[in-house]
Order: C-alpha cells, then structure tokens, then sequence
C-alpha cells in the first residue's frame, strides 16, 4: 500500500520519499509517496507526516493500490493518520479514516488585531492561512492564527480553528467546532454539534472574553471593559440536529437550524434564531434580541435592554390560534414588576430592580419568580419569604406584631408536577385583586389563600373579608395557572392563624389541617407536632381556627371576573 503526498515545495522532514511516481499526465518531480508495504496497510496508528515550514499541500490516500490517478477515489478502509503542517499556507487533505491534522505551527499564534497589553498584533496576518479537509472519519482539526477554511467531512469531528477569522464547515456527524479569537463563520450542518464562536474555556485568565460596556450594566469584571469590541463577531450555524451553539464575546449571530437546540450569546449584544424546534435561548450579558421560531421555546434568564419574541407557530388543529407556548422564565434576575400590553398578554415590558427593561412579545407563559422572591411586611422593612426563620418577628393584620414559630419548605420538580397537576403554582398578577394589589406580581401555591374584600363579598357572604384558594380565583383578570419547569412552596406558621403583607397585599400564614398537613411530608409534620403537641389530636386541630371565613370552591367563583 502507497499513501501518496503531494507538496508544491518539496520540503517533507524527515519522511522517506520515492521520487517521479508514475501518474495518468505523465511524471511529476514534484510527487512524493511515503513508502509502505504494496501488499498490506500500514501500522493501525496510521503515518506521521510533517511538512516542516512553507506552503505546502497534502493529499493522503489510505488503501489506495496501483498507478496514481487524480481522477480516481481512494477505496477501501483508510487507517487514522497524523498530518503536522507547519508554519505557512498549508492545504490538506485527511482521506478515509478518522485523521489527526496540525497546521498550527511552531511560531506562537497571534491575532491580526492584537489585543493591548496582553497579545501583540500578527506581524504577518497571511503567511498562515490554511485550508484543511477532514474528508471521511472522526478528524481531530487544530490550526494556527490568520484566515483558516476548514472542511470536515463525514464523521465525528472536533475542529478548533485557531486564531483570526475563520470559516468553517463540520459537514456530517456529531461535530465539535471551535471558532475561538476571530469574527468566524461556523456551521455545523447535519448532526448534533457543539459549536463555540469563542474559546471553550472562558474564564478569569481570559482577556478575549470580556464585556464591551462594563458601566453600561453594572455587571463587574476582573479585567474590566472590552478595548477590542470588534475581534469576535462570530455567526455561527447549528444547522440539522439537536444543536448547541455558545456566542462568547462580542456581537454574534446565533441560528439553531431545524432540532431542539441549545443558544448561548454569551458576552455583548446578540442577535440569537432558534429557527425549528423546542429551542433554548440565554442571551446572556449585553442587549439580546432573541427570537424563538417555529416551536415551543423557552428564553432562559434576561438582562435590561433584551428583546424577546417567541414566534407564533401555524395554527393546526383549525381553531383560529396559534399552537405553540413560548415560555419566558426570568427566575433569579430581580425583577421588579411586569406590564403588559392592554389587549394582548403575551407582550409587554420586565422592569427590573436595578430600573433596566426588557421587552417581549409572543410569550404565553412568564415566570416572573417562584415563591422564594415574595416579600413579607416586617417591623424593619419588606424581606424575602425564604430568608424568614423561627423568631423572625411578622406584622399581622390582627394581632399586630407576631413572632413565627415554624418555617417549611417543599421543593416540586418537573416530574413531580407533571404527576400532580393540581400543585402547580397560581400567578396573581400585579393588581389582579383590585386597588392595585398585589403591588408586584406574585406566584403562591394553588391552594394559598388570599383576603378579598369587596362590596360583592359583603352581598354574597354578609362578610366583607373572606379568604379565597389562589385556584379559585383562576379565571379572574391576571390570575392563571403556571406551567413550570420547578417550583418551591415556602410555609410558615404562627401561635394562631395570621393574616400578613405579601408583595403588598394580605394573605394567610400556613393553617394546618387534615389536607395540608398531608403535603408537607412526614417530616415537616413532625416538626409541627413537636412544636403544637394538640394538632397531632382532631380537637386541637378544629381549634386551630382560620382568621377568616374560607370560601369554598362554588362561593369563590362567584367573585371570578
């Protein structure tokens, strides 16, 4: 067997050649072959070749027998190769089996632009552009610095284009490409690729990864700002498959493709598609405009000066609206309150604490926060639910000022609520209850009650406070059933049943009875039986009397509206 190299500069170190290798156009000087046994492959490691400094060019055929053709194609199983380029212009070809190719270099790669005080600029930005093929099998692709092209191929390629403006092309397979330092084009195309605009790795020793507008967002950085905003604009292609696609620094332009994909931007103001699919979308530091696309998408997270639009998919099933549910779930980004749009509640403006915004449309679902997050009214001030402890002192609507004597927590994942339906989380949405409360939009459990008061309530009930189940009151203006990912239902409890301040308005403390007592898991309940030995007896629990009237299912509904 012959695998045949063909270089414009002979220059091949250290490999043995054989000279004038007869071909269809006659005999080429400029011909080599790395000698190998004619009636056998060679070693299952495959050859090392190293063309050593210049513009070189490299075919190499596996299991190629007889006279060299260059219209012919390579047969047979091809063994891994390993391909070391060198500095200068190099083109390469892998052939059939999964190749290791090096065109890096030993120079140390520099950006064209340079970077002040960290990397000085190329002196030479074209003495180093390559062109690779991968050609078949899982190819290892690593190159230098300046303006590479990069082909892989059929197979399972891992390709790290190196530094300065790449193009890039994984072809077939379940690609892994790096386009680091350097506005790079990256496609992935079929199979489910990994695809990073940037380096893999960003972190505190990175100075290629930092925020264009530190002061602009209050985010801190240990470098500080970005003084190149311009070396890593990358656009970056998932195309077919379930594709994940991270954007790093500066301004990239991120498209899933078709497939359930996985969008970063990263670092800067991004544009991000998710195209076909149930995508997943994080803008990411900086002003984000994402777009979902067909499918049921979900934006993760959110900063101040994102766009968000999740995309109205056809309607199918011929009833007139659209079929998708487009969710944007802004968990732990301290917002402050939501409004939306009169007429239409899938747009409107997230202002958050720090007094930024962000805007979307066609979103179905917002989770502004789940019960961790709700503030509860204290003699010092509003505090978040989950920072309250035994002893914490609470003001009450009727008892003034009431110290809590048991604290509980329940954490419900994915699967937990998609067993149990009925304990999914109630969006009462800023000023759904009338009088502009709540003060800012609040998520309870389904079975949390909260105090209405109303001229309708002293008609129907000769009572004008009444509590009413969060479930029951779904249908009401701003009040509806969230479908989430996880949630956490925090409980606390007084001497007495309370009614206390969230976010503004007055809900009840935990009463336990038969029914949530059951909930909270056996060992919360014996927390509370240590604590109140009575409620462990139906005496003690009847006398553990609610504050208010608690409306039944058919009385709340009256109040729906």
């Amino acid at each position: 067997m012959l695998d045949y190299i063909y270089e414009q500069s002979p220059e091949l170190v250290g490999m043995p050649v054989v000279a004038g290798v007869s071909t269809k156009a006659g005999t080429e000087e400029n011909f080599y072959a790395v000698e190998g046994d004619t009636n056998g492959p060679l070693p299952d490691d495959g050859p090392t070749i190293n063309t050593g400094p210049g513009n070189d060019e490299v075919l190499l055929y596996d299991d190629f027998y007889g006279t060299y053709d260059p219209t012919l194609t390579p047969t047979g199983n091809g063994g891994p190769d390993s391909i070391i380029g060198g500095d200068g212009n190099d083109v390469v070809y892998g052939g059939v089996g999964g190749d290791t190719i090096d065109t890096s270099g030993d120079d140390e790669p520099l950006p064209d632009v340079g970077y002040p005080g960290v990397y000085p600029a190329d002196s030479d930005p074209n003495n180093d552009k390559d062109l690779v093929f991968g050609e078949q099998g899982d190819d290892i692709i690593t190159t230098g610095d300046d303006d590479d092209e990069i082909y892989g191929g059929s197979g399972n390629d891992t390709i790290d284009a190196g530094i300065d403006d790449d193009y890039v092309e994984g072809g077939s397979g379940d690609d892994t490409i790096i386009g680091s330092e350097g506005n790079d084009e990256l496609y992935g195309q079929d199979g489910n690729d990994t695809i990073y605009g940037g380096l893999v790795t960003p972190g505190p020793a990175d100075a290629l990864n930092l925020p264009d507008d530190l002061d602009g967002d209050g985010d801190s950085n240990d470098f500080g700002e970005d003084l190149v905003t311009f070396n890593n604009n990358d656009t970056v292609y998932g195309g077919a498959g379930d594709d994940t696609l991270y954007g790093a620094d500066d301004d990239d332009t991120l498209y899933g493709g078709t497939g359930n994909d996985f969008l970063d931007g990263g670092v800067d103001d991004d544009e991000m598609y998710g195209d076909e699919g149930e995508d997943t979308l994080i803008g990411g530091q900086g002003d984000d405009d994402l777009y979902g696309g067909l499918g049921d998408d979900l934006f993760l997270g959110g900063n101040g000066g994102d766009n968000v639009v999740g995309g109205e998919d056809p309607d199918l099933d011929g009833d007139g609206q659209s079929d998708d549910w487009d969710v944007l779930d802004l968990t732990g980004s301290n917002v402050d309150y939501i409004d939306y749009v009169p007429g239409d509640p899938e747009a409107g403006t997230v202002y958050f604490l720090d007094g930024s915004t962000m805007t979307f449309s066609e979103i179905e679902n917002v989770i502004p926060c789940f019960t961790p997050g709700t503030t509860i009214a204290t003699p010092k001030g509003e505090r978040l639910v989950e920072e309250l402890r035994e002893g914490d002192r609470i003001i009450t609507r009727d008892n003034g000022i009431q110290e809590i004597r048991w604290v509980g927590r329940k954490d419900m994942t994915g699967t937990q609520l998609v067993k149990n339906p009925h304990l999914k989380p109630i969006l009462i949405k800023a000023g759904a209850l009338g009088n502009g409360l709540p003060e800012r939009d609040m998520v309870v459990s389904p079975n949390h009650r909260v105090l209405v008061a109303s001229d309708l309530t002293q008609l129907y009930f000769e009572e004008r406070e009444v509590l009413a189940a969060a479930k029951h009151l779904v249908g009401s203006d701003g009040v509806h059933e969230l479908d989430v990912m996880q949630t956490s239902y925090i409980h606390f409890m007084f001497d007495r049943h309370e009614v206390v301040l969230s976010n503004g308005c007055w809900t009840e403390s935990f009463q336990p009875g038969d029914y949530s007592l059951k909930g909270i898991g056996n060992s919360q309940r014996n927390e509370i039986f240590e604590l109140f030995p009575e409620l462990a007896t139906k005496p003690g629990l009847e006398g553990y009397q609610a504050a208010r009237r608690a409306l039944k299912k058919h009385e709340a509904r009256l109040l729906v509206k």
